[in-house]
């Protein structure tokens, strides 16, 4: 943690980058240090705001107080970002969450619908991504979303689009 606070913004990113590989693995090691994480959301440095968002992410998975809730209106506004690292890393963490906090998905999935128009070409595979974690109430119209995007002109999309679905209709 002492890396995340140094004053060199190469150590700082390297352990940006740990700390979000670690919490894939080992999410309760870094939970204590939650809140560092949400105030990160804020940094100057893209590459702490992008890795604290996909840390969160990975932190939902232990955090049982809802603690990472207070991030969402950030991870929101960050959808509409230009960065397509902050917005891929933000749009896995919000499936994350929405997957943890089952009351935050349809407040998630709205977000990540009305969002589409900024995520342009490729990009909107990360969202047909996300939609996978959508079941429940949110899934018939998880896939309504997803549909259109099997007859896209990208590849990549195509072949998301269809995996999703088909993971979605397994349910």
């Amino acid at each position: 943690m002492d890396g995340l606070k140094s004053d060199k913004r190469r150590i700082q990113s390297g352990c940006a980058e740990i700390a979000s590989l670690l919490s894939e693995e080992e999410p309760e090691l870094l939970y204590s240090h939650i809140d560092f994480f949400l105030k990160s959301l804020n940094a100057d440095a893209p590459v702490l705001r992008w890795e604290a968002a996909c840390t969160l992410g990975n932190l939902a998975r232990v955090d049982n107080e809802g603690n990472v809730l207070n991030g969402l209106d950030i991870l929101f506004s960050f959808l509409h970002e230009s960065s397509i690292v902050l917005q891929g890393h933000s749009v896995r963490a919000l499936s994350k969450i929405a997957k943890n906090f089952p009351e935050k998905k349809k407040l998630i999935f709205e977000q990540l619908v009305n969002a589409q128009g900024n995520f342009p070409g490729s990009r909107i595979g990360y969202v047909i991504e996300a939609m996978e974690v959508f079941t429940g109430e949110c899934k018939e119209r998880a896939i309504k979303f997803i549909k259109p995007y099997t007859e896209n002109e990208s590849k990549s999309v195509v072949r998301k689009a269809k995996r999703a679905l088909k993971k979605l209709t397994a349910y």
